[in-house]
């Protein structure tokens, strides 16, 4: 938590007590001064932070992959922020999937009374899922990269209605649908899966695609520039 050194000295803010240091002495003010400039060189009396907070299943896979501590760093903050705020409602977007799903496990096993809402995935008018670093594609990518969204919104149309007609598919042949239309695109497929929306675990019978609440979840690169995509398939779980 940010605490300066003088911040709760005194009754002004920043721990500045204008009257207080009026009615002092000349002599006492320097003594004092001389007091703080040795504590702010002496070390520090206080050790660094040592507590974590960690969503033991959820973190795991997908992007932690690439980025093996971030998700504990991210429920640490947030724990720390909710802690402090007392938020009633907290809005995170869907594009990072694992994120909000991860914060929202958090909230409810550490009974934050804080609704954890999602924010569903924006797209360019192309398809593209909207991101900061959808400038850093050059033309070629960024026209390529769209085959992302075109292939995992065609895999959702065709599980949803195979499910209708009796006729499920199974998970591993639409993860390679997708695998092979990123990669002839151009791009490098980082993970490509079929999970349960709430524990992010695959939930196929048989190898089958079951009618229960599911994400496909996509990291892929082009050039330089690392994507995420996701669609929920067969509603949405709370």
């Amino acid at each position: 938590v940010f605490q300066p050194k003088a911040l709760y000295r005194g009754g002004a803010p920043h721990g500045h007590d204008e009257g207080g240091a009026s009615s002092m002495g000349g002599g006492e003010i320097e003594e004092n001064q001389k007091i703080e400039n040795q504590s702010s060189s002496s070390p520090p009396s206080e050790p660094p932070h040592e507590t974590f907070v960690t969503v033991e299943e959820t973190q795991k896979g997908f992007c932690s992959r690439t980025r093996p501590h971030f998700f504990r760093g991210v429920a640490t903050v947030v724990c720390k922020l909710f802690n402090i705020c007392e938020p009633d409602v907290a809005v995170f977007g869907k594009k990072d999937y694992q994120q909000w799903r991860l914060v929202r496990r958090m909230a409810r096993d550490l009974d934050f009374a804080v609704d954890v809402a999602g924010v569903p995935l924006a797209r360019e008018p192309d398809g593209l899922a909207m991101s900061s670093r959808n400038v850093r594609l050059t033309p070629t990518h960024r026209a390529a990269a769209v085959r992302i969204s075109e292939v995992i919104l065609l895999v959702k149309e065709v599980c949803e209605l195979a499910l209708i007609n009796g006729t499920p598919k199974e998970s591993r042949h639409m993860k390679g649908m997708i695998k092979e239309a990123i990669q002839n695109s151009g791009g490098i497929v980082d993970y490509v899966d079929i999970v349960e929306q709430r524990s992010l675990v695959p939930v196929w019978k048989g190898g089958v695609i079951p009618n229960v609440p599911q994400v496909i979840l996509v990291a892929a690169k082009y050039g330089d520039v690392r994507l995420l995509d996701n669609v929920e398939l067969f509603g949405e779980a709370d």
